[in-house]
């Protein structure tokens, strides 16, 4: 007899990096696993897909609540407890952890689903994406009750896993069998290629463009020059991801170097203004944009095209740090939240002091600029080894299927 397993997150066909866990975990406990354990996915923002050999269910959403999450559940575990993992914030999903909760007011407009909930034969798991604390270097305070509401509790990495335990306590945090599992990279694609061919087939394959040859003003782009510093940013157009940041950076580097920055994100108005940002900073020639979708292979081939990467933003994992590592690329990033986790000690920037930020008081770091700037130019000229702990090929192995086996016993 096989346990039914159903992970909720982001649509497993979706090009989000919750999707990518899902996509990872959900494929690797089928593969591995399935004398254990019958996988299914509930996901949102996408169709799924049927390359995919296990149930996808299509999430109803209202408010983040999961309207049809008993008949989901239902149907694919029929009568038998089931296990459900989140890999959502947890602000998104105090509806699901305490229904019971005096206040928990995304039920109040859905009381059958509030009692179901009450009643369903469920075990509730959580792998928990947190890229900032909140006052005190805890998680604020409805937040904290909404981990208290899990069976089982999972962070990503030490950053995650230390700040949960402040938040609950040791003896509530070992009761939900709290620890710490990074995700991991697929070596067999994110791996180092010729610098002067990845970077000869860069503009082509990227389709990465100056701002102004995607206005159709000078379509003139010029291919990138072996003396050239190439300078990756792989980030969402959102307020933690600090662009801005990673602009003036490049400005100040451009006084001293011969610098190239590419900055692929999904949206060019957001949070952020980039074209205000590069015209601001005076960088509007330097900088080659690409939007949207690229493959791993592509974006492997991009990594090891640049001489250094920029990670400006909070990080609850970060896999374009791990990512550009794997390709023998350095990375520059900040010594706070889950990108510390994953990067020397010696690249990183501390932060000369910080803000709270939103309704959950969530803490963001402030840095200088010239801070970045410098511990750039210690990088660049250097490449570096990949951290092969992350490669699932290990990772798998050795951390990941014990925990999932550990969830049955």
């Amino acid at each position: 007899m096989t346990t039914p397993l159903l992970i909720i997150s982001d649509a497993i066909s979706a090009q989000t990096g919750l999707a990518r866990i899902t996509r990872d975990l959900s494929i690797r406990v089928h593969e591995y696993l399935s004398d254990i354990y019958r996988i299914g996915i509930a996901g949102y923002g996408g169709t799924g897909s049927r390359a995919f050999p296990f149930p996808q269910y299509n999430l109803v959403l209202d408010d983040w609540v999961c309207l049809n999450l008993q008949e989901i559940v239902e149907d694919f575990a029929g009568t038998e407890r089931c296990r459900i993992m989140f890999i959502w914030d947890l602000h998104r999903i105090s509806w699901f952890s305490q229904p019971q909760r005096l206040g928990e007011e995304s039920l109040a407009k859905h009381p059958a689903m509030k009692q179901w909930l009450l009643r369903a034969n469920i075990e509730k798991w959580c792998y928990v994406p947190l890229d900032s604390s909140g006052p005190n270097d805890k998680l604020s305070f409805p937040i904290a009750l909404t981990a208290l509401g899990f069976d089982r509790l999972l962070a990503y990495g030490p950053f995650g896993e230390a700040l949960l335990r402040r938040t609950i306590g040791d003896d509530e945090a070992d009761k939900r069998h709290l620890t710490s599992l990074p995700h991991g990279i697929d070596f067999s694609v994110f791996y180092q290629r010729s610098r002067k061919v990845s970077r000869n087939s860069f503009l082509h394959k990227t389709g990465a463009s100056t701002l102004l040859a995607m206005l159709g003003v000078n379509t003139n782009v010029k291919p990138i020059a072996d003396d050239e510093v190439l300078i990756g940013c792989v980030c969402t157009n959102q307020s933690r991801k600090n662009i801005a940041l990673a602009c003036e950076t490049i400005a100040i580097l451009a006084k001293t170097h011969k610098i190239r920055f590419w900055l692929h994100t999904d949206e060019l108005e957001r949070a952020w203004s980039i074209p205000s940002l590069l015209v601001d900073y005076g960088i509007l020639e330097n900088t080659l944009i690409s939007l949207g979708f690229l493959s791993d292979t592509v974006m492997a081939e991009a990594y090891s095209a640049c001489d250094l990467t920029l990670g400006p933003g909070s990080e609850g994992f970060g896999f374009p740090l791990l990512e550009s590592q794997f390709c023998g690329t350095p990375v520059v990033s900040m010594s706070y939240a889950g990108g510390a986790d994953i990067i020397p000690v010696e690249w990183q920037v501390d932060p000369i002091a910080s803000y709270y930020e939103g309704s959950f008081a969530s803490k963001r770091p402030i840095f200088h600029a010239e801070d970045w700037a410098n511990k750039a130019t210690e990088l660049i000229g250097k490449r570096c080894n990949p951290p092969r702990k992350y490669d699932w090929n290990r990772l798998w192995p050795e951390r990941w299927e014990p925990w999932f086996r550990d969830g049955v016993k």
